[in-house]
């Protein structure tokens, strides 16, 4: 038997003759990459760039409205995949939320690394099953 959902921002998928969950955010996915103009971005390895060191010094205390709101978007939005199906995105949302209220040019930059990493990684899902001897695919 073989079921479907579709949750506020994810899709469930089960199979329970197999004993399989998949849980699915691609459309929510792309809908972030779409609205920050990333669709066509080139995908990078890893969530945050390599020895990134995000701090306060960065930060700027008058943010420009538009920036400040495009900032908290790509962050807000973040936290919604890391909830339910990209916990590979984690660490980044966490030192990205840190500066929400003061984001500087460096945590910009480092937000949307965050977001070519995603481009290579929107269509992944979680798949959970009842067998714990089987290797787990995401």
């Amino acid at each position: 038997m073989r079921g479907s959902a579709t949750l506020p921002l994810c899709e469930v998928t089960r199979d329970m003759d197999k004993g399989t969950t998949y849980l699915s955010q691609t459309h929510y996915a792309e809908e972030i990459l779409r609205t920050d103009n990333f669709w066509n971005a080139t995908p990078r390895l890893t969530p945050m760039q390599p020895k990134t060191r995000l701090n306060k010094d960065d930060c700027d205390k008058n943010p420009a409205p538009d920036f400040h709101r495009r900032y908290l978007g790509i962050v807000g939005g973040l936290g919604y995949l890391v909830t339910m199906t990209h916990p590979d995105l984690a660490w980044a949302y966490s030192e990205l939320s840190k500066y929400v209220q003061f984001p500087g040019k460096n945590h910009m930059l480092a937000a949307e690394h965050v977001l070519c990493y995603l481009r290579g990684t929107w269509n992944q899902t979680i798949r959970y099953s009842r067998d714990s001897h089987e290797n787990p695919n995401v």
